[in-house]
C-alpha cells in the first residue's frame, strides 16, 4: 500500500500550496491590507485550544516548546510557531496567534487574529468523539 504522502495526495498538496503563493503574491500586488487572521483546524493549527477541553490530545507539555519564546509548551503541536504564526507576522501583526480559548487572552486580544482550532476535530462528528475534542 502506498504511503499517504505520495501520488494524489502530494500533488493535491502541492497545488493548494501553489495557490496560495499564488493568492498571497496577488494581496501584495493590489497593496490589500490583512487586519486578522482567523484560524480552523485541527492539531496542525492548533495554538492551544485543546489545553481548554477535556481531552487526551494535548501538547502542554515538553518537548513541545521549546523553540517557543520563553522555552514553554503553549499547546501549539510543534517545537514553536505556527505556520498561521508566521503568516501573521507575515501581514504585519502579532507574532503569533493567540487561542480563542486562551484565559490569557479578551476579546480586544482577537481584533487582530484568533484560533479556533483544536486537535483531534474533524469533519465527522464521531472523529471528536474519539478524542473528547472538540468539532469543526
Amino acid at each position: 500500500m502506498p504511503a499517504a504522502s505520495s501520488g494524489p495526495h502530494r500533488q493535491l498538496l502541492g497545488g493548494i500550496l501553489l495557490l496560495l503563493l499564488l493568492l498571497l503574491g496577488r494581496t501584495a500586488a493590489v497593496g490589500a491590507r490583512v487586519t486578522a487572521v482567523i484560524v480552523f483546524g485541527d492539531s496542525t493549527v492548533d495554538a492551544g485550544n485543546n489545553n481548554a477541553v477535556q481531552t487526551v490530545v494535548r501538547s502542554n507539555f515538553p518537548p513541545y516548546g521549546r523553540d517557543f519564546p520563553g522555552r514553554r509548551a503553549t499547546g501549539r503541536f510543534c517545537n514553536g510557531r505556527l505556520a498561521t504564526d508566521f503568516y501573521s507576522e507575515a501581514y504585519g501583526l502579532r507574532p503569533f496567534v493567540p487561542a480563542y480559548l486562551d484565559p490569557d487572552y479578551g476579546i480586544r486580544d482577537f481584533a487582530t487574529g484568533v484560533c479556533f482550532a483544536s486537535a483531534g476535530s474533524g469533519l465527522d462528528v464521531t472523529t471528536a468523539g474519539v478524542f473528547v475534542s472538540e468539532t469543526l
